[in-house]
């Protein structure tokens, strides 16, 4: 693990059990709607076979699973160890009766053989991944053809007055009020630099197409905070 994934492994270990409360606070909720656009977009079947990376506590896949139906399993990734064991307490809860397996992994070289996923999901995780590019490729490697990616991710809205007003919010009280909840202030400082730091959405799109996705694109969210990313494997 490189020093920079290192870091990163740490901060998620620290904000682990506070991960959901926090989010929903700095969101007023709104990232659990976004999250069912996004399963909306990926046009889900009963027993499609998915992938859902960088999973965290599973927020995603406890959608999925009931896109896909009780017979089938739904697959989680993640790198850190902590995340996984908030996610699968908080699955058993929510959706015991469905199936699910969650892995710790590294989305960069993924455990799983070529062309076996109807569909790839990846829900704010890949601004932080170290090499975006190579993540990208392996999602389009383990898809089936004609399989589905969507990538749900935060981003900076355009309009010039919202966006002066909500830069405002997100690099100045946003770190304030995750210290606060976690006491972790270095967590919600890297939240911030992560997102201003991470590729626009026309950049993101155009590493969807060189990876080999057909018709990607994005849907923004809410004023452009956040963009729900797609393509499909040839």
């Amino acid at each position: 693990m490189t020093q920079t994934n290192s870091n990163i492994h740490e901060i998620f270990t620290s904000i682990a059990h506070q991960y959901d409360k926090l989010n929903t606070l700095l969101t007023l909720n709104i990232d659990q709607l976004w999250r069912k656009k996004a399963i909306k977009l990926c046009h889900l079947k009963a027993e499609d076979k998915v992938l859902d990376l960088c999973c965290g506590t599973g927020k995603i896949i406890e959608l999925e699973c009931i896109a896909v139906g009780k017979s089938t399993k739904v697959v989680g990734l993640d790198f850190n160890k902590e995340m996984l064991k908030v996610g699968k307490k908080r699955l058993i809860q929510c959706i015991g009766d469905y199936k699910f397996n969650l892995i710790q992994g590294d989305a960069m070289t993924l455990p799983f053989k070529d062309n076996i996923f109807d569909c790839v999901t990846i829900a704010f995780g890949l601004r932080n991944i170290p090499d975006k590019s190579k993540a990208i490729s392996e999602m389009y490697r383990v898809l089936k053809p004609g399989g589905r990616v969507i990538c749900l991710e935060l981003s900076k809205p355009e309009l010039p007055v919202f966006k002066t007003v909500y830069s405002l919010y997100f690099n100045y009280a946003l770190p304030v009020i995750g210290y606060l909840g976690t006491h972790d202030k270095k967590a919600y400082y890297y939240l911030r630099d992560s997102v201003n730091c991470f590729m626009t959405k026309t950049q993101l799109r155009n590493e969807f197409g060189k990876a080999g996705f057909k018709h990607s694109g994005f849907l923004r969210l809410s004023l452009g905070i956040a963009s729900i990313h797609f393509g499909i494997k040839k």
